[in-house]
């Protein structure tokens, strides 16, 4: 008997399972090798790749970067497949099969030079290509930057047809086989939609709500995890922000940052305690940008005019370049600069008094002078003015405010990171240290509330000048070892440190006096300095209980020590005055997950993970006096809640069709919350408990060559269950701003036109439904919105034209609303303030990309 035949007799005699893939023709295999050795020395002509999968010759790009694959999967299936013993493993080849070589794809009239493009936009970190080794070299994950997009039919079809890779478990991986509940928005999709900012996405991710008062003034909410409008208020937020590894959530007000080269936006719903800390209660959210490539000289230039009904006209310029410095050294720029007219009027007869200026860019270098050893530095800055908030005064739907002196806003935002990654073979270990500064400055009109003080004798001015600043800084150092490999055990662990300094000041002076020098010279001063340190230690465990059955289990503990203190002066307050106070806990956040894959193209899961939020001081409130009807006490605890959620992903017809669902249940408990005393001055109190209940679907589907839809339905029923003593509210109360019901959807109709053209049409509509402004004994109803918005586009070669309408049908929605009781002028008055959504735009955008 010969030496293959006894093989498969001892396999059948020992009962040794079968791979469900047999090793195809023409793989050979080599002897067995160390493991880091393995997969050593092999290039590309030496790797036994069957002819019809190799890159061609003419592209030595594609050629080399197959090699380092290959010799990364190698090592990695060293620990499942004695390595050597298939040169280029049989789950690669299948893979690739399934995905069809991107060279392949001309007859289907996509041009290669394209593709090539999509391709080289591959981000390789620590000399590995991102996930699935040489598959992902071959096209199957490649993402277009926002902004940047291919030009021709290869960036539609690619849109739904491409792998979305991920990092939300802090290591590579498709967004299929995440057992979370993720939602993941690329470039492609950004530009495709024409977002900017935060809103302009938003309303298509389930499970998320946002409070918007215009640029700089967000407030995110994630899984209905809200106790309403909380910004500039010093807390922290219930959804944690970053721009790739830099934390950036300063107080509860989330900076707007535009999104220009964007590779992609990661949204996890649901705490995110276990690798993303304290400020992840609801979830996070994850801003990844394009970092730089060593294969070529690329970059992109677009410019956009547009005018906005009740307003005027618009200009946007933005453009990015990659330059390799050497086959080790890369550096990437962007910037942008942005005008809009504005649409609000003032009572007075001024126009457009909310226009807006952004500029900004990013600059990032990449060094990795080894194989296995990747750096990189980038650095962000922003700045924007708005003359006022996007908020009508008793007057909606009229776009009127009703002020007595301007309310200007200025929100400056600078970040650095520095990322290491070195890959030890075994594992990767990764060194992030950032810095983020964000300065705000702006003016306040509470003339409702002076003009009452004025009325019961209080103040001699009933007009006022209320200017406050927010300068924050922060200070972060992660270090992580992740596991490299697909084996049956996989790890996480890591360390994180942050100290960040918080200050809200405040001055109040009559109308036209400015700001005095001397503390005690304003009518009212205000100086409140916070601090927080915060050291953590986390891990995360993966097992494969069997082929299909993954065990997950994670924890993360943290101490945090919190600092206050507060500095008044003024008549206002009697005088100067100085009191401070600390708070420190340590928490524990752990994470259970239990995931079943039925199919390659399926996943089933099961969850339970802890939220954290540390606690604060009260320090420096007077006591309660005239009109005080609620004392909040010196400090607040900390809240916390616990999610339970079960899930489900699947994908069929070749991913023409890929469904998310996820059903969850949250127990809120101790939640603070920030209330007014009734004396003018709000601090924080743990008002109670609540339960949120829900239910989230996303669906994208691919209909033929040339039809796309998609779309996400939520329901989210969330409620008070428990009421502390002295809150103003009841159980059964629903939680602020967060619909029951809200949706989403597009549809797109694309096809090619000339020799390497592409036009499309697409249209968005997205719906909230009714909701509550906030946690009180009388909150207001705000009404449900529907928006539609609609593009046509063409590419053609290196040129993007589109024509674009953003809420094409003028409808005025309401963001939020709040009520101001006092005096104003003399006469008692109850004004509503209602944030509105920008009104109908019409606008032409060209680009290029070289």
């Amino acid at each position: 008997m010969d030496g293959p035949a006894r093989r498969r007799l001892s396999n059948a005699q020992t009962g040794r399972r079968r791979s469900r893939h047999p090793r195809p023709r023409g793989v050979r295999r080599r002897p067995v090798r160390s493991r880091r050795a393995c997969g050593r020395g092999l290039s590309l002509a030496r790797l036994s790749i069957p002819a019809d999968l190799r890159p061609p010759a003419f592209d030595p790009w594609a050629a080399t970067h197959v090699a380092r694959a290959a010799r990364r999967a190698a090592r990695d299936h060293h620990s499942r497949h004695r390595c050597g013993q298939l040169t280029f493993p049989y789950q690669q080849y299948y893979l690739i099969r399934k995905y069809i070589p991107i060279w392949k794809l001309q007859k289907n009239n996509v041009g290669r030079d394209a593709e090539m493009d999509k391709k080289k936009g591959l981000s390789f970190r620590g000399g590995r290509v991102a996930a699935f080794g040489a598959a992902a070299v071959l096209g199957a994950t490649g993402h277009a930057p926002a902004g940047a997009q291919t030009t021709d039919t290869a960036q539609a079809r690619a849109s739904v047809d491409t792998e979305i890779i991920v990092t939300a478990t802090r290591r590579e991986a498709r967004l299929l086989d995440v057992p979370i509940s993720i939602q993941a928005v690329t470039g492609e999709e950004l530009a495709r939609i024409g977002a900017v900012n935060f809103s302009d996405y938003a309303r298509g991710i389930a499970g998320v709500s946002f409070l918007d008062n215009g640029p700089g003034r967000n407030q995110i909410f994630i899984r209905g995890v809200s106790a309403g409008a909380e910004v500039d208020t010093g807390t922290e937020a219930t959804v944690g922000l970053y721009i790739d590894e830099t934390p950036v959530g300063e107080g509860s007000s989330q900076p707007d940052i535009r999104l220009y080269d964007i590779d992609r936006v990661e949204v996890l719903r649901g705490p995110q305690g276990t690798l993303f800390g304290s400020g992840s209660l609801g979830g996070t959210l994850r801003v990844l940008t394009n970092q730089p490539r060593f294969d070529q000289i690329a970059g992109y230039l677009q410019l956009t005019g547009s005018v906005t009904d009740h307003g005027g006209a618009n200009g946007a310029a933005n453009g990015w370049i990659n330059i390799p410095l050497s086959d080790k050294v890369a550096v990437r720029a962007a910037a942008y600069g942005i005008r809009n007219a504005g649409f609000i009027d003032d009572l007075g007869g001024e126009k457009n008094i909310n226009e807006e200026k952004t500029y900004g860019g990013r600059l990032a270098v990449r060094f990795q002078p080894v194989e296995d050893l990747n750096v990189t530095l980038t650095g962000m800055y922003q700045d924007t003015r708005i003359g006022a908030l996007d908020q009508a005064t008793d007057t909606f739907p009229d776009l009127i405010q009703d002020r007595s002196a301007d309310t200007p806003y200025r929100d400056r935002i600078a970040t650095a990171n520095l990322r290491i990654d070195l890959d030890l073979g075994f594992g990767t270990l990764t060194s992030s240290s950032s810095y983020f500064d964000r300065r705000r400055r702006f003016s306040n009109d509470i003339d409702h509330f002076l003009g009452l003080l004025n009325f019961v004798g209080a103040i001699p001015f009933s007009l006022g000048d209320s200017r406050l600043s927010y300068p924050s800084t922060s200070k972060v150092q992660e270090i992580r070892l992740a596991s490299n490999g697909d084996g049956p055990f996989r790890w996480v662990v890591g360390g994180f440190y942050l100290d960040r300094d918080d200050k809200v000041g405040q001055t109040i002076n009559p109308l036209g006096v400015p700001p005095q020098a001397r503390t005690g010279d304003n009518i009212y001063y205000e100086d409140d300095r916070f601090g927080a340190k915060q050291l953590a230690g986390f891990t995360e465990l993966s097992y494969d209980l069997t082929d299909r059955l993954t065990a997950t289990a994670g924890a993360r503990v943290s101490r945090t020590r919190r600092s206050e203190v507060r500095v008044t002066d003024g008549p206002f307050l009697g005088g100067f005055s100085r009191v401070s106070g600390r708070f420190s806990e340590t928490s524990t956040t752990p994470k259970f997950n239990l995931s079943y894959k039925p199919a390659d193209s399926a996943l089933l899961y099961v969850q339970a993970a802890k939220g954290f939020r540390i606690g604060g001081n009260n320090a420096g409130l007077p006591p309660c006096g005239i009109g005080c009807t609620i004392d909040v006490g010196p400090a607040f605890d900390s809240d916390s809640l616990w999610n339970y959620e079960v899930g489900a992903k699947f994908s069929v017809l070749d991913r023409a069709l890929t469904v998310t669902a996820a059903a969850f249940r949250i127990d809120w408990k101790n939640i603070q919350l920030n209330v007014e005393r009734g004396d003018g001055f709000n601090g924080f109190l743990n008002a109670g408990t609540a339960r949120i209940e829900g239910a989230e679907l996303e669906i994208n589907a691919r209909i033929g060559d040339h039809w796309r839809f998609g779309g996400q339905a939520t329901y989210t029923d969330a409620t008070l269950r428990s009421v502390a003593p002295g809150v103003p509210a009841t159980p059964g109360q629903r939680l602020p701003q967060v619909a029951r019901w809200n949706a989403a959807a597009h549809l797109e109709y694309g096809r090619p036109v000339g020799g390497d053209g592409y036009a499309y049409i697409r249209g968005d509509v997205q719906y909230v439904g009714p909701r509550v402004n906030s946690i009180s004994a009388a909150p207001l109803p705000i009404d449900d919105y529907a928006l539609f918005n609609l593009k046509l586009g063409l590419n053609s070669g290196s040129y993007e034209f589109s024509l674009f309408g953003k809420n094409l049908l003028d409808k005025q929605a309401q963001l939020g609303r709040t009520r101001l009781d006092g005096v104003l002028r003399g006469v008692p008055v109850s004004l509503d303030r209602i944030s509105v959504n920008v009104p109908r735009t019409i606008g032409l955008s060209v680009a290029r990309s070289f």
